[in-house]
């Protein structure tokens, strides 16, 4: 996929202050462990790119994939804290991977955060409204995006 460059309100989502985040406790020292692996998912490379860029300056180990095939491949074989997921992407986008995800992690239920800049066409929305999913629309601030990620691993 080829990389554009990026718009002024892009490079203000990249450049925004990072969030300060305590340090994470060790998975043997503390199974309550915070969380700290995401899968980011988005056919647009510009997107993914500042979502990703924001968890790593919070600490966050991130994937990325900009298929749902290769988004399945990673959840297959990683045990995510969180998803970040665009609503539709050519090969099916967000429903086919949350429905394959949560098949076979139940746990993520409720660690999707979906981002869509499809504003006209009610069939996402149905389907967001229907799993009472956590949204983002496009465009989105970099504040925008910390307070939607707070709100789902809260």
């Amino acid at each position: 996929m080829e990389s554009k460059p990026w718009s002024p309100e892009e490079m203000a989502l990249v450049d925004a202050p990072p969030m300060t985040c305590p340090a994470q406790p060790t998975p043997e020292a503390d199974p309550a462990r915070l969380p700290s692996r995401a899968l980011v998912v988005d056919d647009s490379l510009v997107v993914a790119e500042v979502v990703t860029t924001l968890l790593r300056r919070t600490g966050w180990t991130v994937d990325v994939a900009t298929s749902v095939e290769a988004a399945l491949d990673h959840v297959r074989g990683v045990p995510y804290d969180l998803v970040v997921c665009d609503v539709c992407m050519p090969d099916g986008g967000g429903p086919a991977v949350y429905y394959a995800a949560t098949t076979r992690r139940p746990d993520l239920t409720n660690r999707f955060l979906f981002i869509t800049g499809n504003m006209d066409d009610a069939e996402p929305w149905r389907f967001l409204a229907k799993i009472r999913a956590h949204v983002l629309e496009k465009p989105f601030t970099g504040r925008a995006l910390r307070h939607a990620l707070i709100k789902v691993i809260a």
